[in-house]
């Protein structure tokens, strides 16, 4: 490596002692700590990762070396880096290097070990490499998870893409078909993103086609996998996959296919799918109330929990299908993998609309999870939701709710932080303004802020960058008109299709709902408050 003058001398120059000895460790085939030092969980990507790149590819490249599937998992943390979390923890030049030198990467697409291909292939974001390797491909499974790639990194304009993509789908024949038609629609569907309508039917007709979950099993299932492919399985990875627009409209329309079909596992399997970009996007709710209404008198109890879960987050616009919610009051199924019953969720979409017949009772059942030992849950996932974040919204049926919170909140006495009992909490929010912090210093830059919000949600953003930035936009409307600038960060927030909160799960949709409406009563010239929000401390064991 010392041979390479100039690389090194950059590298040098970039780097601390500690990376350059661990540099020179793995060139020995020693273990590393290496991605101590080049990326950081607190601060991201180390300022010396873009000098360090051409020589980790370099050793990636030695087909003997034994710690090779150690340095690509580090490079893999980087590239992860770059795609998915804030800009500012990406190193300066980062991307520019990576330009530079991620073509030296395309030759492990025909690597003899199987993790090598596998990394390579995500790592690549070239269509050339993938449309001289497809029609040579023998492997079946690559060959399908090749196809999805090329859609995902083709330009639309590009017509060798699409020319492979559509002769393997109108060209597919024999016993595995269905398979590579599956594949290739969703390398296309990836491919169009923007217009979902163009193959969504398709993709649809080709995951129903009863030949598929025999040729997907057969064709796709890796030779390290333990499991064989499913058609489910295979919807899920790709449904996390896709940009999550595209996923919100393939799903629903193979929800309310697969219903119609009877294939009721694969219509659990697209709510699933379904349930993130939900929680995502402001825009995938308006497609799902039909489709969820109807799916709450399936006979198979995972889709009528899952139904029932879309209709809570979806709040108002499930008000046609309270009589049919409140006859779901009494199931007692639910989903073996998801926390509570379809009951459960039918009650707090009840409670979302102010359903009166919910109400009387509403905070004694809420409060049943409180006295189970734990709960075994993905929190990102369908569950019951905290009392706290569900009652929150409902202080105007405080008439009927606050005796029960009071109940609730005379049990502060025995908690261990008294002041911190989630009922005392609740009624503290519902009597005044939330605990809005010290207003910043510069409210105006602050509140333009909003500015910086991307319109995709990345991992490790600021997440106290909304909130910060809504409550500054707050503080200047009791102040006055609010000036241009701050009018057009308000403005630019609203219009991303984004939720505005910080969180992952259902706490995300609830938030979001009330920034929104903060911000959009300060442009009407309002004078507004910040709401109280759901709680999110993660110390808070509750």
């Amino acid at each position: 490596m010392t041979t390479v003058h100039e690389a090194w001398r950059q590298l040098a120059a970039a780097a601390d002692g500690p990376v350059l000895e661990q540099l020179r460790r793995a060139a020995r085939g020693e273990e590393t700590t290496w991605s101590l030092s080049l990326h950081h969980w607190d601060k991201g990507m180390d300022p010396a990762a873009p000098a360090a790149l051409p020589f980790l590819i370099a050793l990636v490249r030695e087909p003997d070396r034994p710690n090779r599937e150690e340095l690509l998992s580090v490079l893999l943390r980087l590239v992860g880096i770059d795609r998915q979390e804030a800009p500012e923890r990406v190193a300066p030049g980062w991307a520019a290097a990576w330009r530079e030198h991620r073509t030296a990467l395309e030759p492990l697409l025909d690597d003899p070990v199987l993790e090598v291909r596998r990394t390579a292939l995500h790592l690549t974001e070239r269509a050339a490499p993938l449309l001289a390797r497809i029609p040579e491909q023998s492997e079946s499974w690559f060959r399908a998870k090749q196809l999805i790639r090329l859609g995902e990194v083709a330009d639309p304009a590009d017509d060798a893409a699409r020319t492979l993509l559509t002769d393997t789908l109108r060209d597919a024949d024999g016993p595995d078909a269905a398979a590579h038609r599956l594949a290739a629609l969703w390398g296309l569907a990836a491919l169009d993103a923007a217009e979902p309508e163009r193959w969504a039917d398709q993709w649809v007709a080709a995951v129903l086609d009863p030949a598929t979950p025999a040729a997907v099993e057969r064709l796709w299932t890796e030779p390290d996998d333990d499991h064989p492919a499913t058609v489910g399985r295979e919807i899920i990875w790709t449904g996390r996959s896709l940009p999550p627009r595209l996923a919100a409209h393939l799903t629903v329309r193979l929800a309310r296919a697969a219903a119609d079909a009877g294939r009721h596992e694969l219509c659990g399997t697209a709510l699933d799918a379904g349930w993130h970009p939900l929680l995502d996007l402001p825009s995938a709710g308006p497609l799902w109330p039909a489709t969820a209404g109807a799916l709450l008198s399936s006979p198979a109890p995972e889709v009528r929990h899952r139904a029932a879960a879309v209709l809570a987050v979806l709040g108002r616009a499930a008000a046609p299908y309270a009589d049919a919610l409140h006859a779901r009051l009494a199931d007692t199924d639910g989903d073996e993998f998801l926390d509570g019953t379809t009951a459960d969720q039918a009650r707090w979409a009840l409670a979302r609309l102010g359903d009166p017949r919910v109400l009387p009772d509403l905070v004694e059942r809420l409060r049943e999870l409180e006295r189970e030992n734990g709960r075994g849950y993905v929190t990102g996932d369908p569950r019951r939701p905290e009392p706290y974040d569900a009652l929150l919204p409902l202080h105007g049926h405080a008439a009927v709710l606050r005796p029960q919170v009071a109940q609730w909140a005379r049990e502060a006495e025995s908690h261990a932080w008294p002041g911190h009992h989630p009922g005392v909490r609740l009624l503290a929010a519902w009597d005044g303004p939330a605990d809005d912090p010290d207003p910043p210093a510069d409210p105006e830059a602050a509140a333009r802020g909003l500015l910086r919000i991307p319109p995709v949600r990345r991992y490790r953003e600021d997440r106290y960058l909304h909130l910060a930035a809504v409550s500054a936009v707050a503080e200047l409307s009791r102040r006055g008109p609010l000036s241009p600038g701050v009018r057009a960060a308000a403005e630019h927030a609203l219009s991303l299709d984004r939720r505005l909160s910080p969180l992952g799960d259902y706490r995300a949709v609830l938030d979001d709902e009330r920034l929104r409406e903060v911000l959009r009563g300060a442009l009407r010239g309002e004078a507004v408050v910040m709401p109280p929000l759901s709680h999110w401390d993660p110390h808070d064991f509750e």
